[in-house]
């Protein structure tokens, strides 16, 4: 039996009774049930167990009732239930006291009805909950068969196991280093009296009333870690069995899992960028975090490239494989591989590092290299839903979060401009990040400034005018590739845009006129897109530059 003492107050007939002391002692876990009332029958009561009783053998003395009482707790009893009416019509005071005291559970049992009906009602329960538990644990272990039988790189398996056991779970490499948890517990907490001893003992401890069942990680005799499984009640026997399942496929695993994952240090730090987005940690805890993958990588110059896939995929349980399939590539590309790097994974993305070698001088052309070597990977391997996003030249520790962040803003713009390239610099958008920052109102004048004498003329002529402006932009100039798109003459184009410079007294030939006209076009997209929403498909890719 494993019923607390307020789990067993809710089953008929005993929630019948009445607690009537020793509230503090409400989870205290009633492992077996006693009938007794002979004398000295406290030296055969064991731990855990609850007393069924008339008082009979303390019917004569409030003194021997309390004495009773401390003996039933020094052996660790669980509850003791009186029925009253027959030798007692109450319990004494200084009982009760005593009860609260000792925070020791003291019932008043239903007198119309008989002990074995409160006993049956119990067992009945437990034979329930056994029953029910005997079936997750088979549900478990199908579970963990099903998993361990299944063929591939299965980079998420710690997160897998966390689920299938329904609990969460630690993973403790043989240094102590925390290489997996999905508990809220701290370090400290979860680290409590290490070094554990390397042996096959499971141990049970209990930690601010929770349960943490500690098993090693054992293969071939050599302790790889431990499987931590943290637990609210304490754990039956017949519940062990899964966990000893899921810590051999652990141990057997564990080694991949290291040649898998670039290093402890960088799981940790990408688990730090994720807790910082939800606003769960400091910017300092971040760089804490950042400083543990080396030194390296802060003393220069670095780039921050993001890797992500579209939501259909981003959101599938693959995702795993396939981000490890492109870190893999990664390392393997005679490009990408020449520079020291480091690959986190943050929100089902792939987050990389890549420092500047000592031989790139210019910033520009390592940028281009990383750029063309994504490219040509992503194009090596056939897939096209992924996309990358690539910072500024990043110079210090601090700008990691800035680098990460310019590779989401990357992200977002080439989204809402249904941008197609594969791989996507922020420096390239930054113009256009830039002017989204000015106010709609500044927009919307200047663009009244610049085109006013066209604006005077017919709304279906002046629409034709500016739409033919926006395609010339559009092919960077091509007369020709502008009347293609336009299903219009040469000749029209060249017309069109004589008419545009002769009304808005403009040079297209020179630089300072094409900058207003751009400025001009590319406020109105913003604001189209500010009127219409984030998901307005645009078409034209307007950030491309002209010169």
């Amino acid at each position: 039996m494993n019923l607390t003492v307020r789990e067993a107050l809710d089953i008929f007939p005993l929630s019948e009774g009445r607690l009537v002391a020793g509230v503090g002692g409400l989870t205290r876990v009633i492992k077996s049930l006693n009938l007794m009332d002979a004398p000295d029958f406290w030296e055969w009561i064991k731990p855990g167990e609850m007393l069924l009783s008339t008082a009979f053998v303390v019917k004569d003395s409030p003194n021997d009732f309390l004495k009773l009482l401390q003996k039933l707790n020094e052996r660790g009893s669980a509850a003791l239930g009186i029925k009253l009416g027959r030798y007692w019509t109450q319990i004494p005071r200084i009982v009760l006291e005593e009860a609260d005291r000792l925070q020791f559970p003291l019932i008043e049992l239903p007198f119309e009805f008989a002990f074995s009906d409160q006993i049956n009602a119990l067992f009945k329960e437990q034979f329930v909950r056994n029953t029910k538990n005997l079936h997750n644990v088979l549900d478990m272990q199908k579970k963990l068969m099903h998993f361990a039988m299944q063929t591939g790189d299965q980079t998420n398996y710690f997160q897998v196991i966390s689920d299938i056991l329904a609990h969460p779970i630690v993973v403790v490499g043989i240094r102590g280093e925390i290489l997996y948890n999905t508990s809220d517990w701290t370090a400290a907490g979860l680290l409590q009296d290490w070094p554990w001893p390397p042996n096959s003992k499971q141990v049970r401890a209990q930690h601010g009333g929770d349960w943490v069942y500690r098993i090693p990680l054992i293969k071939n005799g050599e302790c790889y870690g431990f499987l931590l499984v943290l637990l609210k009640d304490a754990l039956e026997p017949q519940e062990e069995g899964p966990f000893h399942q899921a810590a051999v496929m652990l141990s057997y695993h564990l080694e991949t899992f290291q040649e898998q994952q670039p290093s402890v240090a960088n799981y940790r730090l990408g688990t730090a960028i994720e807790r910082y987005l939800l606003r769960q940690t400091s910017t300092a805890d971040v760089l804490e975090e950042a400083q543990a993958i080396g030194d390296q990588i802060w003393t220069g110059s670095y780039l921050c490239v993001l890797t992500t896939f579209k939501p259909e995929i981003k959101n599938s349980p693959h995702i795993h494989k396939k981000l490890s399939e492109i870190r893999r590539e990664i390392k393997f590309d005679p490009g990408l591989s020449s520079t020291e790097s480091h690959h986190l994974f943050v929100n089902n993305d792939l987050f990389s590092l890549f420092t500047f070698p000592d031989k790139e001088k210019k910033s520009g052309t390592f940028v281009e290299l990383v750029a063309r070597g994504y490219s040509k990977m992503l194009s090596t391997i056939n897939e096209h839903a992924a996309r990358c996003f690539v910072s500024k030249t990043k110079y210090s520790i601090e700008e990691l979060l800035n680098g990460y962040e310019e590779c989401l803003e990357a992200k977002r713009i080439s989204e809402r401009l249904s941008f197609d390239s594969s791989v996507i610099l922020f420096s390239d958008l930054e113009f256009t990040y830039l002017l989204r920052h000015i106010p709609r109102e500044v927009m919307k004048r200047y663009c009244e400034y610049i085109l006013h004498n066209l604006m005077q003329k017919d709304e279906e002529y002046s629409g034709e005018l500016l739409r033919t402006l926006e395609v010339y932009f559009a092919n960077k100039g091509q007369i020709n590739d502008t009347a293609k798109q336009l299903f219009i003459h040469r000749n029209t184009v060249l017309y069109r845009l004589e008419k545009i410079s002769s009304l808005l007294n403009i040079d297209l030939r020179k630089t300072d006129d094409l900058l207003q006209i751009k400025l001009v076009l590319m406020f109105q997209r913003l604001m189209r897109m500010e009127h219409h929403g984030s998901d307005q498909q645009l078409g034209d890719h307007f950030a491309s530059e002209m010169f």
